[in-house]
Formats: C-alpha cells, sequence, structure tokens
C-alpha cells in the first residue's frame, strides 16, 4: 500500500530524516518505535502530507507530493496528530463533521456520523457539549471517530496514549488491535514499545532520524539488542 525510499526531511538546519525506507502492506498494523526526536512524527505528517520532504513516498502505486495535505485526505489517507488536534470551541458533534466534509456522499456520510456517536457512547451523551470540556481519553475518542468519518484506507496515529490514564491506554491499544479486523491499515507511532508490539504486525525502529532495525513484531520482542535498547533490558 504504502512505500517509502530515501525519506529526507529537515527542519532549518536541522535534519529530521535521513533516508528512511518503510514499506506498508494493506491490512497491517505497523509500527514506528524510538525515543523523542527519533523522526516518528515527521515520517507520519510526512506521509499526511503536512511537512516538505526529499524522497519518494508511493502509496497505491502514485507517488505523493510535499504539503498536500487535502488531496492525501482525499486518497484516503487520514491523520490523527499528537496532541489529537481537536476543536476545542466546537461542540463534539460539530468536530466530527469535519470528519466528512471531502466525502460526496452525504446522505450516507450523516449516517456514519450518527453510526459514530453509537460507536463512543460517550460523545454521544457530550455531543452537544463543547470537545474542550471532553477528558483526554474522550478527547481521543473524537479526534480517532473524525479520522474514521473520512473513510480512510490508511490510518495514521500518531503517539494515541499520550497524556492518557493506564486504563484508557489499555482500551486505546484493544480498539487499535479490532482496526485490522476491520480491514483498515494503520500505521502506529507510539513510545510504549512493549504494548505497542503485542498488537502490530511488524515495526521500525528509529534513532536520530534512521531506521536501525525493523521486523515482525515477535522477532523484535526476541531480539535481545533490541529488548535492552527499547523495551527494558529484559534479556
Amino acid at each position: 500500500m504504502l512505500t517509502i525510499r530515501g525519506l529526507q526531511v529537515r527542519y532549518g538546519a536541522i535534519t529530521a530524516l535521513r533516508g528512511v525506507d518503510l514499506d506498508i502492506k494493506q491490512g497491517e498494523i505497523v509500527a514506528l518505535l524510538g525515543a523523542n526526536g527519533a523522526g516518528k512524527s515527521t515520517i507520519a505528517r510526512s506521509i499526511a502530507g503536512l511537512l516538505p520532504f526529499q524522497g519518494d513516498i508511493t502509496y497505491q502505486g502514485e507517488k505523493l507530493v510535499p504539503n498536500a495535505a487535502e488531496k492525501n485526505l482525499r486518497r484516503g489517507i487520514a491523520l490523527v496528530p499528537e496532541g489529537r488536534g481537536i476543536l476545542a470551541r466546537m461542540t463534539v458533534y460539530e468536530n466530527l463533521l469535519m470528519g466528512i466534509y471531502t466525502r460526496s456522499d452525504k446522505s450516507e456520510a450523516m449516517a456514519d456520523v450518527a453510526k459514530m456517536l453509537e460507536r463512543f457512547p460517550i460523545l454521544g451523551k457530550r455531543r452537544d457539549g463543547l470537545a474542550s470540556l471532553l477528558s483526554g481519553g474522550e478527547q481521543q475518542m473524537l479526534a480517532i471517530g473524525r479520522a474514521l468519518l473520512s473513510k480512510p484506507k490508511l490510518l495514521l496515529l500518531d503517539e494515541p496514549s499520550l497524556g492518557l490514564a493506564p486504563l484508557m491506554t489499555d482500551t486505546l491499544f484493544k480498539m487499535i488491535a479490532q482496526f485490522r479486523d476491520e480491514g483498515l491499515t494503520v500505521l502506529l507511532v507510539e513510545q510504549k514499545a512493549r504494548q505497542t508490539l503485542k498488537i502490530v504486525d511488524r515495526a521500525y525502529l528509529l534513532e536520530t532520524g534512521r531506521v536501525v532495525t525493523s521486523g515482525t513484531a515477535q522477532a523484535l520482542i526476541d531480539d535481545p539488542t533490541v529488548s535492552d535498547a527499547f523495551l527494558g533490558g529484559t534479556h
């Protein structure tokens, strides 16, 4: 579904990505793991069309160009950004409506909004309240629900567990695992490496803008070097 070759991104004098190669197959959940500043979010934002970049990003056989976020959304690439990106001064319902603005099937889209409120009952209860009044976990549900309403083929989740309580994090990871059963392809950016590897098919481990290793989730869990460097040193 997605192929990246030689991806480079600079922020002024700072090089954030240094020639990243990455592949995602349809129906997979693939993780990007690493510490803050490793370049994980930069990869997701580049795919979404929010950054200038050098190198090649090919999605379903078509090369993506930098700074083409709306076009990429219409192609089926949806990003749930780090920090959730909800519209705080709008209601929960109005936030969800923003998820369908690129869709032409308006009657079906409105029906999907109603179904999303049923899928996340807490959002249904807070439907007419300001999004800013939701808890962190509820805001994350809203951000994911809004992205799903665009009917994406590739869902980019950037640090979705950030700032969430452990119980809500567990709920979130179970939901992400279910996306695979729904036929959705997911790129998951996370720092919670051990918990992430329990639900993903494959992962890429990054340091200072480079991929240092990659493999299936189980292979990475079983690798003593990976365990010591990324998983808390269980070996």
